[in-house]
């Protein structure tokens, strides 16, 4: 019998250019690029699924089929292969496209990350929802990170973000770094709670050590905040802005993934050690 959560529905927003990239996203979306031999955003829908996502929204533009042909039926591609005798790989293609129900959302144009998340209001119910971007992945020991952040949603009825440790000070300037402070309601340590997230800061004015950024488990009310929130950098609505926003009407927690591993694929540099240290990973869970 499957998990049953509060928490049934993930966001994954995948609609953006990928210009880092080009010319090889022209056709194919960097969301869809390989690792360890199979895309990235089918490793980010599978851990959803894990944490017990029945729905999954993607938001992406209209140009970019592929996202929506990959989670979708191609008979004639099961014909072929089961002509040839390949019924586990047709197996492993209807397991894809059963992992739970999937929504499409095309955005025109690309409007920040928190105008994407706008596009799915109308079809997360009033209910809480996960985010998770379709460009990352991020591996840890023991349960998923939409397992922890979901878990303190459920334990606390609070809004949670996972947090990240950024060892790196030069790698500070690229993420949203938090301010933390003790949460009283949490002995384990790997709950605090957020004061104020610092966008991309400056080198040598980061907050803390940790951005949070990959999951945040949001009700529905964010929407309202979001709604209210004034367009930021480049006249574009940011979710970094809302959270702020939101942070300073409520307590927002973050909840700390010690040893995680955080795989950018969002960047040519990065996507080629995210490939190195995955088959790392694999190397050493498997000896």
């Amino acid at each position: 019998m499957s998990r049953k959560h509060s928490v049934r529905t993930a966001i994954i927003p995948a609609g953006g250019f990928g210009t880092r990239f080009l010319p090889a996203t022209k056709s194919i979306p960097k969301e869809m690029f390989p690792v360890g031999g199979k895309p990235v955003i089918l490793h980010v829908v599978e851990e959803a699924v894990a944490a017990g996502i029945e729905h999954v929204i993607f938001i992406t533009s209209p140009q970019k089929h592929a996202v929506e042909d990959f989670f979708s039926s191609n008979q004639l591609l099961e014909d072929y292969l089961l002509g040839r005798g390949m019924m586990e790989t047709v197996g492993r293609l209807k397991e894809i496209q059963g992992l739970a129900h999937y929504s499409y959302v095309h955005t025109q144009v690309p409007y920040g990350n928190g105008g994407a998340l706008l596009a799915a209001e109308e079809l997360i119910d009033d209910e809480p929802f996960i985010v998770l971007w379709g460009d990352e992945i991020v591996l840890t020991k023991g349960p998923t990170r939409a397992e922890l952040c979901i878990e303190t949603f459920e334990a606390h009825d609070l809004p949670v973000i996972s947090a990240l440790r950024i060892a790196d000070p030069g790698r500070h300037q690229k993420y949203g770094m938090a301010e933390l402070k003790d949460f009283e309601q949490d002995g384990s340590g790997n709950v605090k709670q957020i004061s104020r997230i610092t966008e991309k800061p400056d080198p040598g004015s980061s907050p803390s050590e940790y951005a949070t950024h990959g999951a945040y488990v949001l009700d529905s009310d964010f929407m309202n905040v979001l709604k209210h929130t004034y367009l930021g950098k480049n006249g574009e609505l940011w979710l970094s802005d809302a959270l702020n926003n939101l942070i300073s009407s409520k307590q927002v927690l973050a909840r700390i993934l010690p040893d995680a591993l955080y795989l950018d694929c969002g960047n040519p540099e990065d996507y080629l050690a995210s490939q190195l240290m995955y088959a790392e990973h694999i190397k050493e869970i498997s000896e």
